[in-house]
């Protein structure tokens, strides 16, 4: 059986027309043997569990892209590169980002194998059209089980879903909640009829600059984390602010955010399905934490619970979205030259992928030896974003940004004030947060 459905909102403000690399990027690591054969078959494999990628993408009598599913899809690109030097998959990265995805003739996924003795790398590339980090990690980790062990069973497979279809019932028949959507998207959609467009703003070249924490060090963290009951993701968003505003000043970043996933309010979507559209929660320290000269761990803690009841409050403001925003595709190209004229990079997203460790397995004479961070090209710029992922006991990190948003300079300057506040941090006492240099930090009253 086929299927068909238009973009929704979000899916189409990621897709552009095709016309911009808007890409995310997953590289793996492994040792031993890949088979071809195996790894091709399991493409295939992964393939049939999600309609939308078994879908091409066709314009509409409106100008929106509808995904096409096909009774014969063509199969995800595989594209086959020798391995010449251990970090080869970096430029490999660069490329698979700017790399346009013809959405027309093939699927919005590909895979690069760079193909060695003994160790190979795995890139596989989303557009974020149809991809969020935690889409990619569950088809990275899809495809390795079944190259591995080919009659591995999969979860289950999902439909062409729009975005209202996916809004948990309860909430699709609650009339204020649906009048709520309705009235949001008329103010909104008036708010941009009432703005001025300008001409496109333009950035500088973009880079990525990476770095890992090893596992001792990790390991030391999470302990001093556990003792203090702070998670590593908290400590993390604390020492980049505090690093952020050390090097930037106190208004050199007008937000800092963290995507959060939205599958865990949509259970249509859970088990593995494709989704792109992440909302996000606001960072930042409880006044009282910073006036009362806070150490480390306090604005840690206080950040934490902040961000927990955030995200506890969130899954209207998702439904709220679903719903609502599909008013405004009559206004998508005023939305678009809009956005394009704002400067865009003035905040700073911290995107924690989580611990992966549960990847780390033997499958059939090979094994995943790292996972890095993945990279990502954003329209109209992927400034300023911070990806995180855990394995093997270790942290691995990408700052992603564009030289007019932040010089790379500030970008490496951050980084290692925020690995010496994380380092600081581990040893008992922990530093009180105007002791390590830190003139201001970003506070906003609960």
């Amino acid at each position: 059986m086929t299927a068909r459905r238009p973009f929704a909102l979000f899916e189409r403000g990621m897709y552009l027309d095709g016309q911009r690399p808007v890409a995310f990027v997953l590289p793996g690591t492994l040792t031993g043997t890949l088979d071809e054969a195996r790894l091709r078959a399991a493409l295939d494999r992964v393939q049939a569990r999600h309609a939308v990628l078994q879908s091409l993408v066709e314009q509409g009598a409106d100008g929106r892209p509808w995904f096409v599913q096909q009774a014969a899809p063509p199969p995800i690109p595989l594209r086959v590169v020798e391995r010449l030097g251990e970090d080869d998959w970096q430029e490999q990265a660069r490329l698979e980002c700017e790399r346009l995805f013809d959405g027309g003739r093939e699927p919005l996924v590909r895979l690069v194998w760079l193909r060695g003795h003994g160790r190979s790398d795995l890139l596989l590339s989303c557009h974020h059209c149809i991809c969020d980090g935690l889409s990619a990690v569950g088809l990275l980790q899809d495809i390795l089980a079944v190259c591995g062990r080919p009659d591995a069973t999969l979860g289950p497979c999902f439909p062409l879903q729009g975005g209202a279809d996916v809004v948990p019932p309860e909430a699709r028949n609650d009339r204020r909640l649906r009048r709520r959507a309705y009235w949001k998207a008329r103010l909104f959609a008036w708010l941009v009829r009432l703005q001025r467009i300008g001409p496109p703003v333009q950035y500088g070249p973009a880079y990525t600059v990476r770095w890992t924490i090893e596992p001792a060090a990790v390991a030391a963290l999470v302990r001093r984390g556990k003792h203090a009951g702070v998670g590593v993701f908290a400590a993390l968003c604390t020492a980049f602010m505090l690093a952020c505003a050390s090097v930037r000043g106190a208004r050199g970043v007008d937000k800092f955010v963290s995507p959060v996933d939205a599958r865990r309010y949509l259970p249509a979507l859970q088990g593995g399905a494709l989704f792109t559209m992440a909302p996000t929660v606001r960072l930042s320290f409880h006044r009282k934490a910073v006036m009362t000269d806070a150490d480390f761990w306090t604005l840690a803690r206080a950040l934490q619970d902040d961000m927990r009841r955030q995200i506890d409050r969130l899954a209207p403001t998702v439904y709220e979205q679903l719903l609502g925003l599909e008013r405004l595709h009559p206004l998508f190209e005023r939305l678009i030259a809009y956005s394009r004229s704002r400067r865009a990079g003035r905040g700073v997203s911290l995107s924690y992928l989580g611990r992966l460790d549960g990847s780390s397995r033997d499958d059939g004479g090979f094994r995943l030896e790292a996972i890095h961070a993945p990279s990502a090209l954003l329209e109209p710029t992927p400034a300023n974003l911070v990806t995180i992922v855990g394995f093997a006991g270790r942290l691995d990190f990408a700052f992603i940004s564009d030289e007019s948003s932040m010089p790379r300079a500030d970008a490496v300057r951050i980084r290692r004030l925020a690995m010496d506040l994380l380092q600081a941090a581990t040893v008992w006492p922990a530093p009180a947060a105007s002791g390590v240099g830190i003139p201001s930090v970003p506070v906003e009253s609960l």
